[in-house]
């Protein structure tokens, strides 16, 4: 499930973000925002870390993350959007497929932070026909309209 994200260098100029990686993987910082402007981005380690688990939480299901114990309080008040060119994806076979908007328009993807807003999950969702070939679940993608909104009200 979306195991590695990535933003191209023209989208990082566009932004005027810096950073010395295009590659994103769990652990990583991701680059993110909760300004409704899309124009101050900052960042913040993928994956949570929560007692009951050992391994690291990357992401909420849509489904439940509004009455999740864990992640409820973060849904309402810490919402963010993480940029990105794309994802990657690996298939059924094992086959590592690149997922991104053909026009090489930003993805804006829900995300949520940890009360100490150190850490950030990404939202998911039931995956849309077309990529459902490839896995079950796929991030909760938004155009900039929409991320606007989502970081001033949840979904």
């Amino acid at each position: 499930m979306c195991g590695q994200l990535f933003i191209q260098e023209d989208l990082l100029h566009t932004y005027n973000i810096e950073s010395d990686k295009t590659l994103f993987r769990p652990n990583d910082k991701l680059i993110l925002t909760q300004d409704t402007s899309l124009k101050h981005w900052t960042a913040a380690q993928w994956g949570w870390n929560h007692e009951s688990s050992q391994q690291l939480i990357l992401f909420a299901r849509l489904e439940t993350v509004a009455i999740s114990r864990l992640f409820s309080t973060s849904y309402q008040t810490k919402r963010c959007v993480i940029l990105a060119s794309g994802y990657y994806e690996w298939d059924q076979s094992h086959i590592k497929q690149q997922i991104g908007d053909a026009k090489a328009q930003p993805l804006f993807i829900a995300g949520i932070l940890d009360e100490t807003q150190h850490h950030v999950a990404i939202i998911t969702h039931e995956a849309q026909p077309a990529l459902a070939w490839i896995h079950h679940r796929q991030p909760m993608v938004l155009d900039a309209i929409y991320a606007q909104h989502y970081l001033q009200t949840p979904i």
